[in-house]
């Protein structure tokens, strides 16, 4: 059996905190901040205790007593600023973070009506453990909390709607991630669980789930040396297949080597014949030959099969991935949506891979090798397709390895 050296772990951790403090003083200067008093628009007092964050991210903050916030160190990149609490709706607003400037922004917000927050419950799941069970597996990933664990399950109700089970968060949920070493605040929306009826196995998708809020991450691994090694390891796997990843990779012209393979999308018969100016007989032919997969836009709720040829792989062309406005800053465009797969299991078969949609906005996005990304028309869409990254392997946007794992 291989023992472990521990004066060679601590040396590391020792080593690797000193390298990250170095990077730290170096990169002082190349981020920016937002600051700003959130009040009530009918009593003009500050609201304190608002949660103000950047969704999916480790950049986060809650307003003090005089209703002031503050969020530095930022990386430079367009954003979406959430403001959340419980007595209020939830305000979002566009932010652009450039390097050494200090973006301020008050919020004048408006109580939401009592009404609002009383939810019509038609029929309530007759065993809250079936709820519950479900919500570990298809949300967080782990179904015996064992490295992924819901700390205030209490906070969660659940119901029928017709054939669909749902569930509410009262309060935000509050989950320890062990597995990859944070502590995550999540703002859940909804979360939706249905059987298909169907029994054509041809047609039918089976058991299908979806879930949509917003997260708040906190990093745990400081000053636990062997739990940090672990969860920077898991950390390095689950960090491929994500959009920051993907555009890392991009940007360094790698993406087969790290195991990525793209593929037009086309949402039915009309999309395809419409984007490939074909016959309607032609096209008919081709989407009877392609394969499909079943989509669920989180925003939205909405469901849909978006269908691909396995055969036909995308790659960018020179007008598509070019250099951008600044040096180190490339230009990302296309008007397909895309289907980008990541291979993590090493295989052939396309549907064991990690598959995300990919949508740009018009005139396309603005890049850089750290899978930055600046998007002045808005409207970048990335969805993970499959569930297959539930909590357990969510990662935070911001975060980003010191080397880019290759192959």
């Amino acid at each position: 059996m291989e023992t472990i050296n521990y004066q060679r772990v601590k040396n590391y951790f020792l080593l690797f905190n000193l390298c990250l403090a170095l990077s730290a003083s170096s990169l002082f200067g190349q981020t920016g901040s937002i600051k700003g008093v959130v009040t009530d628009s009918l009593t003009g007092q500050p609201v304190a205790g608002l949660s103000v964050f950047i969704p999916s991210t480790t950049f986060g903050s809650s307003t003090n007593q005089k209703g002031e916030y503050h969020l530095d160190k930022l990386n430079p990149g367009d954003y979406t600023l959430e403001f959340r609490h419980l007595s209020y709706p939830v305000y979002t607003r566009p932010i652009n973070i450039t390097e050494g400037k200090e973006i301020v922004l008050n919020m004048v917000i408006a109580e939401q009506s009592r009404k609002l927050k009383e939810f019509v419950i038609r029929g309530k799941v007759p065993d809250r453990r079936l709820g519950f069970e479900l919500l570990k597996e298809y949300f967080l990933g782990d179904q015996h909390g064992s490295s992924c664990e819901l700390k205030n399950p209490e906070d969660l109700a659940y119901y029928y709607d017709g054939d669909v089970i749902k569930a509410i968060a009262k309060k935000p949920l509050q989950i320890v991630n062990k597995h990859l070493g944070y502590r995550i605040t999540y703002f859940l929306d909804y979360f939706r669980y249905a059987e298909d009826k169907n029994q054509d196995p041809e047609t039918s998708v089976g058991a299908y789930f979806g879930y949509s809020g917003s997260a708040l991450f906190e990093d745990l691994s400081a000053g636990m040396p062997l739990s940090t090694l672990n969860s920077k390891i898991n950390r390095a796997s689950e960090f491929k297949g994500n959009l920051r990843h993907f555009l890392a990779s991009l940007y360094v012209n790698e993406l087969p080597a790290n195991h990525y393979e793209l593929r037009k999308a086309y949402r039915g018969l009309k999309d395809l014949q419409n984007s490939e100016k074909q016959s309607l007989a032609i096209s008919k032919i081709r989407l009877a030959q392609m394969d499909s997969l079943f989509s669920w836009e989180p925003v939205s709720g909405k469901s849909e099969y978006l269908f691909y040829d396995p055969t036909e792989e995308f790659h960018f062309n020179e007008s598509q991935v070019k250099d951008g406005p600044k040096t180190g800053q490339m230009i990302l465009s296309t008007d397909y949506l895309l289907l980008v797969f990541s291979d993590f299991r090493r295989t052939k078969d396309l549907l064991d891979d990690r598959i995300s949609s990919l949508r740009l906005p018009a005139g396309g996005i603005t890049f850089d090798k750290d899978g930055n990304y600046w998007a002045p028309n808005g409207g970048l869409s990335w969805i993970n397709l499959l569930n297959t990254i539930l909590v357990k392997s969510m990662l935070p946007d911001d975060y980003m390895p010191k080397i880019l794992m290759t192959k």
